[in-house]
């Protein structure tokens, strides 16, 4: 059976020759690419092949453009990665349960090592954002608390990728807990209930208790989980959970 075959353009080849050219010569960020008619020379390319890979890169956070100047290497932040997974999740009609199952497994993890890497900055930090959780007045400031606890915990973990993710996701994690929440109260589930789940998660990090933390981050997790699937009206499919 024949196969057809996919050729990328000039302009995907200079962009992938690029990121391989900012990796081989450890480029980081504020360094300065060659000029682009140096470029388009060593990669045997036209300059606006050339212009194009870097307005490529340049879009994703990759590059930073200079009226008059060289392209500098940039470090693309939550902002560029948090655009990219909103068209990617609303592209591929990502369902919640897929963003809470996500949840599952990085922020347990996420709180295991905020245990055993916490500082006492991110202790304060993190009881910062309880006290903030324990005083909200309405869904909306307490959902901006939530995340900020979650955020705050993973900076404790000292994973950059947890943090990047993370906070990358909040716009998909602000509508996913939106809808836990309601279905949540709609359980008979309340706030205290919550506030108390962050606490326990907070003292367990406080302890440097890894297995603790994690434990805690779980049962909260079966919260949302809770919420999530009476939301769905799948409560009766789902396992039993203490």
């Amino acid at each position: 059976m024949s196969r057809a075959i996919r050729r990328n353009s000039l302009t995907e080849q200079a962009t992938d020759a690029l990121l391989d050219y900012i990796a081989e010569r450890q480029l980081g960020e504020g360094d300065s690419l060659p000029p682009t008619g140096e470029l388009a020379a060593t990669f045997e390319v036209s300059v606006p092949v050339i212009r194009e890979a870097i307005a490529a890169l340049s879009g994703i956070g990759l590059l930073r453009r200079q009226q008059g100047r060289e392209s500098v290497v940039a470090a693309p932040g939550a902002t560029h990665l948090s655009r990219l997974l909103t068209l990617r999740v609303a592209h591929a009609a990502v369902e919640d349960d897929a963003i809470q199952q996500y949840r599952e497994v990085v922020e347990v993890g996420s709180a295991r090592l905020a245990a055993s890497n916490r500082s006492e900055e991110s202790l304060r930090e993190l009881d910062d954002a309880l006290a903030d959780l324990r005083a909200v007045a309405d869904d909306e400031s307490l959902h901006a608390a939530d995340i900020a606890f979650h955020a705050a915990l993973a900076r404790a973990s000292g994973n950059d990728l947890f943090v990047l993710t993370i906070d990358a996701l909040q716009p998909l994690l602000h509508r996913l807990r939106r809808r836990v929440w309601s279905g949540w109260v709609n359980s008979g589930g309340d706030l205290t209930s919550i506030v108390e789940a962050h606490a326990t998660i907070l003292e367990r990090v406080r302890e440097r208790d890894a297995d603790g933390a994690a434990r805690a981050m779980t049962d909260h997790l079966a919260q949302a989980r809770l919420g999530l699937d009476v939301l769905s009206g799948h409560v009766g499919d789902s396992p039993a959970r203490d």
